[in-house]
C-alpha cells in the first residue's frame, strides 16, 4: 500500500479520506458491506515490541490519517525511506489534537501510569518518551461507518470484518510487548474489546485498564476521572488538576475544583488559577 500511497497526488489524497478507493483494504472492490463499513489503510503498522504500556483507542481518524501521510511524505523529500521510520510516522500521528493531547497526557499521569511506563517527562509523550509506549487501536486502520468515523456505533465483535481485526491485528500487537508492559483500554466499550483481544493472545485479561476516552466528546468523562479519582501518582501529579498551571489557555476547570480537592485533601493542587 505504500507505493499506492506514494503515487497519489494531495488531492486525490484527500479524496480518499472522505471516500477510500486505491487506499481501502474493506470491502474489496465490487463488494458491499451491510453496515457501510470501509477501512482506509495508513502507516500504522509499526508495533513498539519493546514498550512499556499500550494505549489502544478505537480506531485512527483523519487527522491522525493526514499527519501519519504527511510525516511519510517528509520522509520521502529529505531522501529517507518511510518503511524504516514507520516507528517516529506513527508516534508523530497517534492520539494528536489541541484537545486528546492534554486529555491523555493529564489522565496516563493521574493514573500513575506514566510513572510506572518510566515515563519521566509526560510532554515528550511522542518524543522522547516515545520509545516507551506503543499507540495502537481495536482497528488498526482509519474506520469508517456510513462515511462518519467509526466509534463502536455497532459491536465490533458481531462484525466479521472487524473482529478479525480485533483477534488478529490488536491480539498479535498485545502478545508482541513486554508480558509486564500495562494496557490501556480508553473509552467505555473499549476495555471489554480489548480484554476480548488479550484472551485471543494467551493474555490474562486483568492486564488491562480502563480509562476515559481523551476525545474531545468525552472530556466530561476525563475531568470526572481526575476530579473524582485520587491521584495513583506517587511523585508530584503532573495532570491539570494536579498541577493547575497545565490547563490549557481558555480552557475553564473551576467547577472540578472543589470536588478534586475534597478527592486529595487540602493543598492538594498545585498553583490554583
Amino acid at each position: 500500500m505504500m507505493n499506492t500511497f506514494l503515487a497519489l497526488s494531495d488531492h486525490d489524497l484527500e479524496g480518499e479520506l472522505n471516500k477510500p478507493n486505491a487506499l481501502r483494504l474493506y470491502p474489496p472492490r465490487g463488494v458491499s458491506d451491510a453496515y457501510d463499513i470501509e477501512i482506509l489503510w495508513a502507516p500504522f503498522d509499526f508495533v513498539n515490541r519493546d514498550a512499556r504500556i499500550v494505549i489502544v483507542g478505537v480506531t485512527p481518524g483523519p487527522n491522525q490519517a493526514r499527519r501519519s501521510y504527511k510525516a511519510v511524505r517528509m520522509a520521502v523529500a529529505k531522501g529517507e525511506d518511510p518503511q524504516a521510520d514507520l516507528e517516529r510516522i506513527k508516534a508523530e500521528a497517534s492520539f494528536r489534537g489541541d484537545v486528546i493531547e492534554p486529555n491523555l497526557k493529564s489522565i496516563l499521569e493521574h493514573g500513575g501510569l506514566a510513572e510506572g511506563a518510566g515515563i519521566e517527562d509526560i510532554d515528550n509523550l511522542w518524543t522522547k518518551e516515545a520509545s516507551k509506549v506503543h499507540f495502537t487501536s481495536t482497528i488498526r486502520y482509519p474506520t469508517f461507518i456510513n462515511g462518519e468515523l467509526f466509534n463502536n456505533q455497532i459491536d465490533s465483535l458481531e462484525h466479521p470484518e472487524l473482529r478479525k481485526y480485533v483477534e488478529t491485528c490488536l491480539a498479535a500487537e498485545l502478545a508482541s510487548v513486554p508480558a509486564d508492559a500495562a494496557i490501556v483500554a480508553l473509552g467505555q466499550k473499549g476495555p471489554r474489546i480489548v480484554r476480548h483481544a488479550a484472551k485471543a493472545a494467551g493474555i490474562n485479561p486483568r492486564r488491562v485498564v480502563a480509562l476515559p476516552h481523551p476525545s474531545g466528546s468525552a472530556t466530561g468523562a476525563v475531568r470526572d476521572f481526575l476530579s473524582k479519582n485520587r491521584t495513583r501518582s506517587i511523585r508530584p501529579c503532573r495532570c491539570m488538576l494536579c498541577d493547575r498551571t497545565r490547563i490549557p489557555k481558555g480552557w475553564d476547570l473551576s467547577n472540578r475544583f472543589q470536588m478534586h480537592d475534597l478527592t486529595h485533601g487540602k493543598g492538594r493542587a498545585r498553583d490554583a488559577r
